[in-house]
């Protein structure tokens, strides 16, 4: 449960589509998975008007002849087409099936840690099931926001918990639509997508996810219990919140770094399942001895 409890804090940037989802456990699919296209991508397809897209979205917003335009009826949401899409559903297949080798091809910058983290929900996530993709425009062509609809297969839970994601994905020089994984790092592109979270197309759409979640946990009172659980996992303290001193388990072979940093000298590499003792910390970092050489190791990879 701690590898999972620690998959889920991490992820938190990764899960976020407004405070409506926090009922899944305070903090469980509150953040956002923000893929963007920075300086990689063109900007979007041509508009369409919000009489072209009524029906496509749930509880999406008329007009009624009013003379000022709503934000969001200048880039309204749309169904997904067939190739984001399949993209999206592409990639919760191989995260369900843990094929680390088709999630880097279906997202750029992916890491050892996020394969850690993705091999580590086996022993609580069966899979997923996508249901509804939308889209709007993103900032450059051949981008777009995009909000999956999908649930949760939760291992030894048979009602499943519905959720909502938020990506930002864009078109590569191979002509490939890819997710991109490193949107929070690019203020301009975190600050566009979270500013399609007030567009009221949006909020229809988190409300309607929420309702359907509180009526699945209502009906079996497993899951219910199941993220509740979660939440109070949350205040377990983490690898790099442990005292020094205490002896930490890998959770994945992992480097070891002269410093604390991914670009730093790799001194060598531990197994999985191996204990290490904490000296100390640096930011995510837990520094530990290796072979006489002070090292540190990403406290992801460490429970």
């Amino acid at each position: 449960m701690d590898d999972f409890r620690e998959w889920l804090s991490d992820n938190l940037r990764y899960f976020m589509l407004g405070g409506a989802i926090l009922i899944i456990v305070v903090v469980l699919f509150f953040s956002i998975r923000a893929c963007s296209g920075s300086n990689k991508g063109n900007s979007g397809d041509g508009q369409k008007t919000t009489s072209e897209n009524q029906g496509n979205v749930p509880s999406s917003p008329t007009s009624e002849g009013e003379s000022d335009e709503k934000k969001e009826d200048a880039n309204p949401m749309e169904t997904a087409d067939a190739d984001i899409t399949a993209l999206i559903k592409s990639y919760y297949q191989a995260l369900g099936e843990k094929d680390i080798a088709t999630l880097k091809t279906l997202e750029d910058d992916f890491t050892p840690s996020d394969e850690s983290k993705v091999t580590n929900l086996k022993d609580y996530i069966e899979g997923y099931e996508v249901g509804d993709v939308y889209t709007k425009k993103g900032m450059t062509d051949d981008s777009y926001v995009v909000y999956a609809c999908f649930s949760y297969i939760c291992q030894g839970i048979e009602t499943k918990a519905p959720a909502l994601t938020q990506f930002y994905v864009y078109k590569n020089s191979d002509g490939n639509w890819v997710i991109d994984n490193g949107a929070l790092q690019d203020s301009e592109i975190s600050a566009y997508m979270e500013d399609q979270l007030s567009d009221s197309d949006v909020s229809a759409l988190v409300t309607k996810v929420k309702n359907e979640l509180d009526q699945a946990q209502q009906s079996d009172p497993s899951l219910a219990e199941f993220l509740n659980g979660l939440g109070e996992e949350a205040s377990v303290s983490t690898a790099t919140e442990a005292a020094d001193g205490t002896m930490l388990t890998t959770t994945d072979e992992c480097n070891v770094r002269a410093e604390a940093s991914t670009d730093a000298e790799i001194l060598g590499v531990i197994s999985a399942d191996e204990q290490v003792e904490k000296k100390g910390t640096d930011g995510e970092w837990v520094q530990i001895d290796y072979d006489g050489e002070t090292g540190y190791i990403r406290g992801d990879l460490l429970q």
